[in-house]
């Protein structure tokens, strides 16, 4: 098991389109390389931004088909970095967060302020190899128009 609690799967699961490029933009440098690690197996090309501004300039500069964006970041958050991508463009985003309040009662939704903000959906950390794949094929197949956060 790696630092997002992603095991190999046992059953081969498939991305709605081959060979995606996939841009992470996260601080942990573990969820970046496991992320890539996973989307290698279904043959994909992960490029990892440590920061959000990084992360914005890569989107300006090359192509990709799915972002996958942390929340809590140093300098610019993700919920910052959500809502100037989707200003710009109509690229599917990913939102990522382990953050929990340790009282639930009063916690802040983060990750669906995230998808008010543009995300497409939102995925909790650690996530499962499966919920990964599920998320960015959602993500990929669905209008713009009608995205609602994945349950």
């Amino acid at each position: 098991m790696d630092a997002l609690g992603l095991h190999a799967p046992s059953e081969i699961f498939t991305l709605a389109r081959p060979a995606l490029r996939v841009l992470v933009i996260d601080d942990d440098d573990c969820v970046g390389a496991a992320i890539r690690s996973v989307l290698a197996r279904c043959k994909s090309e992960v490029a990892l931004a440590s920061r959000a501004h990084a992360g914005i300039h890569a989107l300006g500069s090359s192509r990709f088909d799915v972002v996958l964006v942390d929340l809590f970041m140093p300098g610019m958050s993700g919920l910052d970095a959500i809502a100037h991508i989707r200003r710009r463009s109509s690229i599917p985003i990913i939102a990522m967060s382990g953050f929990r309040l340790r009282n639930s009662l009063n916690s802040i939704d983060y990750l669906g302020m995230a998808v008010q903000r543009g995300a497409s959906t939102c995925i909790h950390k650690p996530f499962a190899f499966q919920q990964l794949i599920e998320a960015i094929n959602w993500s990929l197949n669905s209008p713009p128009s009608t995205k609602e956060p994945m349950q």
